[in-house]
């Protein structure tokens, strides 16, 4: 099991709160079992908000998984995971990248620097 983290920002207020009204009942063909995320390997997905208008999202995903390559991917899996990922990208959506994210995820990835875990399931700071 690999984790990743990644920051991205909201447009405006108006943004963050759409942006957080539409996660309370995200579409199954999104987060449901056998769903885009499932499909790609993510087991667990925590997203937290801090103002100013920042996202933080830490995924928990099989060792195959590659964000730049699963992402996309999960976009071409059904017609609903586009339009969600439109709503959330494309002009006029909530979300704009971090600055200084020229990658090809608009969510920018994080690097770890530090961890603390007595259950020794994360893998060492140098396989990461």
């Amino acid at each position: 099991m690999k984790n990743h983290a990644f920051t991205i920002r909201l447009k405006d207020e108006a943004a963050a709160e759409k942006y957080i009204a539409l996660h309370r009942e995200v579409w199954p063909e999104i987060v449901g079992p056998g769903g885009a995320l499932d499909t790609i390997g993510v087991r667990k997905l925590q997203i937290f908000y801090i103002d100013p208008l920042t996202l933080f999202m830490y995924v928990e995903a099989e060792d195959h998984f590659e964000p730049v390559h699963d992402f996309l991917r999960a976009n071409d899996l059904h017609p609903k995971v586009q339009e969600w990922d439109d709503i959330m990208h494309t002009d006029g959506g909530l979300l704009e990248r971090h600055p200084g994210n020229d990658g090809k995820l608009n969510w920018a990835p994080m690097r770890r620097i530090h961890h603390v875990d007595f259950t020794n399931t994360l893998p060492d700071l140098d396989a990461v």
